[in-house]
């Protein structure tokens, strides 16, 4: 058998709305995938990616990638310190 990336249940997304409105009430959970940015801008293939946008359509946070696998493991304090953090603050290399 070959590469099989695994996919996300119900219940686990579930279990990620539910967690990210508790870290986020006012915001609503936009959820994304790897095509959904343009392609190779995911960590990996099956990596979902959330967003955080309000009542008028403005968005809040970065694109925040989760491994499928690890959806049933987030917590709401997880989700506030990713948000917070967002995706520009990450490690470069000195090499330019």
């Amino acid at each position: 058998m070959g590469s099989v990336n695994r996919k996300a249940t119900g219940d686990e997304m579930a279990h990620a709305n539910q967690i990210i409105q508790q870290a986020f009430p006012e915001y609503e959970v936009v959820w994304g995938s790897h095509g959904g940015y343009g392609g190779g801008r995911a960590p990996r293939d099956h990596t979902l990616s959330f967003r955080l946008r309000d009542p008028w359509g403005k968005y809040h946070s970065n694109v925040i990638w989760v491994n499928p696998a690890g959806l049933c493991g987030i917590t709401v304090e997880w989700v506030r310190k990713v948000v917070k953090r967002g995706t520009s603050h990450k490690p470069r290399s000195r090499r330019r």
